[in-house]
């Protein structure tokens, strides 16, 4: 019996833990780009209902083209990620302490023969102290998700990168959410015409000599009625809850979004999203954060 109380008192601190992270965000911030390839941003109380800051004008030129933003909180910093134009071997990778102000600048991340480097993203694994950044870039004649580890941004080069998974076919957009052990990868296998969708793939571990996401082919069609061609999954856990949004990025069509509790089973939600928004990232922000980017992007 005296095993018991340790384990209660994990399961305390777990659940007061996750009421000081309930209790310390209180909104959501959507990053993404549109026809002008700059970055834009969002804001929303609920993850559904998306209101464009500075009214809908870029708030960050990087001088360059920029798509498929990505940005996550790590240790208090924002970190964000995104592809530079089209074909290029490079991502651009910045940090700010208040997603206002951002350093950084480009890295090249594999060699001219990959061609490209599209849609980059991170995980950070927080019991290794360690990013695990990923991107699509071609490998044997198709697009394969690539993939390099960091622990500060300042030791990536082409030669250090490598093919995490290959499914033998065009694969993009890699999205990746933990819990409970399981990595959920969300992905776009297939060329534009073969109206595959964005699917779901797992793995218990990153290491891709332990575990591959390509162990199931093209991945699970999860996500109902997928207005096709779409691409650009992204995922967002609500504040509080074991609840998280999956979101699509339609070619032709508005962001289109699903919610799930236990990542098998997928309902389709409305959601509200600016004009011309594709293939943004979403990440929880508090009350202050939120004041701070109203006052510094106000509508006109």
């Amino acid at each position: 019996m005296r095993c018991q109380y340790p384990v209660l008192l994990i399961l305390s601190l777990i659940a007061v833990v996750g009421r000081a992270d309930a209790a310390k965000y209180s909104a959501y911030l959507m990053a993404y780009f549109g026809p002008e390839e700059k970055l834009f941003y969002a804001v929303s109380d609920d993850a559904r209902h998306w209101q464009a800051l500075n009214g809908g004008q870029p708030v960050f030129d990087p001088n360059a083209r920029l798509r498929d933003p990505y940005v996550s909180r790590v240790k208090d910093t924002f970190h964000m990620v995104h592809t530079k134009g089209w074909d290029h071997p490079t991502i651009f990778h910045w940090e700010s302490p208040d997603l206002i102000h951002w350093t950084g600048g480009p890295i090249d991340v594999v060699e001219p023969n990959k061609v490209r480097a599209w849609a980059p993203e991170f995980f950070y694994s927080q019991s290794e102290d360690l990013f695990y950044v990923h991107w699509a870039s071609i490998h044997e004649g198709h697009n394969a998700i690539h993939y390099v580890t960091t622990r500060d941004w300042t030791d990536i080069t082409p030669e250090r990168s490598a093919v995490w998974y290959d499914i033998g076919i065009h694969d993009i957009d890699l999205t990746i959410v933990e819990y409970q052990g399981t990595y959920y990868g969300f992905h776009k296998p297939g060329d534009v015409d073969d109206r595959l969708g964005n699917r779901l793939a797992t793995v218990t571990s990153l290491d891709p000599t332990q575990d591959s996401f390509a162990k199931s082919g093209y991945g699970r069609d999860l996500l109902s009625d997928q207005t096709r061609p779409i691409e650009g999954p992204e995922v967002i856990r609500l504040i509080g809850q074991d609840k998280w949004y999956v979101y699509g990025d339609p070619f032709h069509s508005p962001l289109e979004a699903w919610e799930t509790t236990n990542f098998v089973d997928f309902a389709r939600i409305d959601v509200v999203t600016p004009d011309g928004a594709k293939h943004g990232s979403m990440l929880p922000i508090t009350r202050a954060e939120l004041r701070a980017l109203r006052r510094q992007y106000p509508d006109p």
